[in-house]
């Protein structure tokens, strides 16, 4: 045991003094997904729009969980059956016709972040959504996807834009 010791401190000494090259490197695709979920909104009025995105969040079925309005920061989620009862059916037909144990998605918890930030070269500001998915199957196992639809964002900001209308004119 007295042998083991120092053996295992120079086997963790030496995988501590392992490097990530690219842990810090962004993808190729980065760029065009910041520019699918950020949208730059002319307002000085940071908290009516904050206001705006957390009632149009509600309005599209989801619930506030963390909103801290002087980082410009909302967090929302919503359940959603991940199949539909004639999905789960061909599933199941086609594993018994396969021979194989069928597996299909169960439930789905939708999440978007929503954060703020001050335009730096103009007036109004930025805001940056993303959505994402934790899904669960009958395997009880779980995946993480993040959700990256273009129309869906672009329904978000459009209907974000005319919020902002309504709210800028008391409407």
């Amino acid at each position: 045991m007295k042998r083991l010791l120092p053996l295992l401190l120079l086997f963790l000494l030496q995988a501590s003094c392992v490097t990530f090259d690219n842990y810090y490197a962004l993808d190729a695709q980065y760029l065009e997904r910041r520019q699918l979920e950020t949208r730059r909104f002319e307002t000085d009025d940071e908290d009516a729009m904050l206001v705006a995105s957390a009632q149009l969040l509600q309005d599209l079925g989801f619930t506030l969980e963390e909103s801290e309005t002087k980082l410009g920061l909302i967090t929302a989620s919503k359940d959603r059956k991940a199949i539909t009862t004639a999905g789960k059916v061909a599933v199941v037909l086609l594993a018994a016709m396969t021979n194989t144990k069928a597996v299909y998605d169960t439930e789905q918890k939708i999440y978007a972040m929503l954060v703020s930030t001050k335009s730096r070269n103009t007036k109004g500001f930025n805001v940056r959504i993303e959505f994402a998915r934790i899904i669960k199957n009958n395997q009880n196992q779980t995946s993480i996807e993040i959700i990256r639809e273009p129309e869906i964002y672009t329904e978000f900001f459009d209907k974000l834009g005319q919020s902002l209308f309504l709210v800028a004119n008391n409407v």
